[in-house]
């Protein structure tokens, strides 16, 4: 069975005009509607939306769009709602220039696996092989050291989260099933979107912006803004999903010409 996957011819102009919604879209949920500056932890945003309409944005609009819009809207985000509150950090734009920009080659990648059921299996084998390794690393170490700073890793941390990871596993596995049989008639693969919106939060949002906030903010705080990233992901993997899901659904029109198979 074939079907429509996202791939669209849009003029310039829209992607000017589309452009310059989504930087105001994104600003509103990052710095409107999200919870920011928590006291204990003033350098993590729980956001409600933000980055997954970026990561749409990425593969929507393209690549250099994308930087545009992760960059403009911190940016003027910053300065218009933060410039009081909290010092300017160019590391944080740089995640968010990078959310703009990496997606589109992310779904270029995933797209290619036209199969429901290969694509499921891929995502899959992916959990796997990370859940291994990061368990594997978390029981061999005692301690580990990052820009001079020894973290040490007691054993209920290490529980919990290898837990923590299974969970997520799990209920993005339920969440991907539920998702499939709501939208199994529509232009796009399930699979495919959870499995960008997990490798983009993975990589972007946790390893990269994990650095460049620990940069912005002392390496010796890495440890902490790493695990409060970490629990964020389990939050930010299935609303992501959801929300890009939510979208492509709602500009279905604009998508013509490549097809998957079940």
């Amino acid at each position: 069975m074939k079907k429509i996957l996202f791939k669209n011819d849009i003029p310039q102009i829209q992607k000017i005009c589309l452009s310059g919604l989504f930087i105001a879209l994104i600003m509103i949920l990052n710095k409107v509607v999200a919870i920011n500056y928590i006291p204990i932890i003033p350098f993590v945003r729980v956001s409600f939306g933000g980055n997954a309409l970026l990561i749409f944005a990425s593969y929507f609009l393209g690549p250099i769009y994308g930087i545009a819009i992760g960059a403009f809207s911190d940016l003027l985000g910053y300065f218009i709602f933060d410039p009081k509150t909290f010092g300017f950090f160019p590391q944080i734009t740089l995640t968010y220039l990078l959310l703009g920009f990496l997606p589109y080659f992310i779904f270029s990648l995933v797209k290619l696996i036209k199969s429901k059921k290969v694509m499921f299996c891929v995502q899959n084998w992916v959990f796997a092989v990370i859940f291994s390794l990061v368990t594997v690393f978390l029981f061999s170490q005692k301690s580990f050291t990052l820009y001079s700073a020894t973290y040490t890793l007691e054993l209920y941390q290490k529980i919990i989260i290898v837990s923590l990871m299974f969970i997520l596993f799990c209920l993005l596995n339920v969440l991907n099933f539920f998702l499939d049989r709501k939208y199994k008639n529509e232009y796009f693969n399930v699979h495919q979107v959870s499995f960008v919106a997990f490798l983009v939060e993975l990589l972007v949002v946790l390893a990269f912006g994990a650095l460049m906030k620990a940069w912005a903010f002392g390496f010796n705080m890495f440890y902490v803004i790493f695990i409060t990233q970490g629990i964020l992901l389990f939050l930010n993997v299935p609303l992501n999903t959801y929300i890009i899901l939510l979208i492509m659904r709602l500009s279905k029109n604009f998508y013509k010409g490549d097809t998957y198979h079940e």
